[in-house]
């Protein structure tokens, strides 16, 4: 029998997590082949048979094909396997050893989904937070939230952030974070810095109505998290693919058992060597949505469409399908998109995603003429125009700060 382990997808129960897999290949003889292999070589199987693998461990801990779709014009497929739940448990690294651990160092196999079943969601993390949380906490029910990178990034003591933080928060920021670049230099030490930003916007009213996201990337998260925290810290930010999705979901059950719930800022730093390529990888809505919404991120950056980056208008959308579309337990996320956002492109924007994102700059507001409280004041103006239903041609001849960055920039991101 050639295909001894495939099975329909209704055959298959609660006990099974599907992953789903773009394979293409000129050199394969056997797309049905290749998929059998795969499947055999994640789970209870290799190349050639060996000792102890008996009928019994392969029919309760292989992994099993349930469905081989070829595609036209091209000599690939897409292929759904499922794993045995009992093969692994309901943590990230073991779950990702599974279904990319060797298969992906084979040319031309793409990770696209994951299904997991609820059996392996309720066991894991998910935001701490969540969009209702975020809203609630600053009081901002509709509207998607105002962003802001700290710039300069790098190079600057703690007073000169908590400055640039405050012209942010007086123009309409409702979240300012550091780059991703800025962790514990010692020119500007972590808790150094969150106390002169925070410090700056409570003497301006604005520790309530504005998150500040420290980066607290580095040796022990949660440890470090709790020197934030004492230091007055509302919010943090990891680099979660440079942590790893172990170090950043220990991490977050951390958090959650000793009841410390703040909103997690979630950098995506190193993803693009994932999903750059068409052919291997993970794709971004996976890595960049789903993904790091299970391992606990409330605010997950994803770049624009604008071209820098390499994502496209359909990946944006479908990245923030995965952020914001029911999951059984697993809350919300704010999908935060960020990298060449500017006050003139909001519309575009809004257009896309709707409200339940952050529309975050870093240029886009410290890089405005006339000032980066003007830069924030910019695209919150943007934004509500949009909602009254004005366009930004038109909303910019009421905004002089909206109508320079229109002016300077144009409406789409760089």
């Amino acid at each position: 029998m050639k295909f001894e382990n495939m099975k329909v997808p209704e055959s298959l129960n609660q006990n099974f997590l599907i992953a789903t897999y773009y394979m293409k290949s000129d050199k394969e003889p056997d797309l049905y082949d290749w998929v059998r292999l795969v499947a055999a070589d994640q789970s209870a199987g290799t190349w050639t048979h060996v000792e102890g693998e008996t009928p019994d461990v392969i029919e309760k801990y292989g992994a099993k094909v349930a469905g081989i779709y070829p595609t036209a014009g091209e000599r690939a497929c897409v292929a759904r396997i499922a794993f045995p739940t009992a093969n692994f448990p309901a943590y990230l690294p073991m779950i990702m050893s599974t279904v990319a651990g060797n298969v992906l160092g084979q040319d031309g196999i793409r990770l696209v989904d994951i299904e997991f079943p609820e059996s392996i969601l309720k066991e894991l993390p998910g935001p701490l937070m969540g969009i209702s949380g975020i809203r609630k906490l600053l009081s901002v029910s509709e509207r998607p939230l105002v962003g802001a990178i700290l710039k300069p990034c790098i190079g600057v003591a703690p007073d000169i952030s908590a400055q640039g933080a405050l012209k942010a928060a007086l123009g309409g920021a409702d979240v300012i974070k550091d780059d991703e670049l800025q962790s514990y230099p010692a020119y500007s030490p972590m808790e150094a810095r969150v106390t002169a930003v925070m410090g700056a916007l409570r003497a301006a009213g604005k520790d309530k109505s504005c998150l500040y996201a420290v980066n607290i990337t580095g040796e022990n998260l949660f440890d470090r998290a709790r020197r934030a925290i004492d230091a007055g810290a509302n919010a943090l930010m990891v680099n979660y693919q440079a942590m790893g999705w172990g170090a950043v979901e220990d991490f977050i059950r951390a958090m959650k058992r000793e009841n410390l719930i703040y909103p997690i800022f979630g950098h995506c730093a190193g993803m693009g060597a994932y999903y750059r390529s068409a052919t291997n990888g993970i794709s971004t809505a996976l890595g960049c949505g789903k993904l790091a919404r299970i391992a606990g991120m409330d605010m997950p950056l994803v770049y624009p469409d604008s071209g820098r980056f390499g994502i496209s208008t359909n990946e944006l959308v479908e990245t923030h399908a995965q952020c914001i579309a029911p999951m059984k337990n697993i809350k919300t996320c704010f999908m935060t998109v960020a990298g060449g956002v500017q006050p003139g492109a909001i519309e575009y924007l809004m257009n896309l995603l709707g409200n339940d994102c952050i529309l975050m700059a870093g240029g886009g507001i410290y890089g405005h003429p006339m000032g980066a409280t003007a830069g924030a004041k910019a695209i919150l103006f943007a934004i509500e125009a949009y909602m009254r239903g004005e366009k930004v041609e038109d909303a910019a001849a009421e905004c002089p700060e909206l109508d320079v960055a229109v002016k300077l920039w144009g409406t789409r991101g760089h």
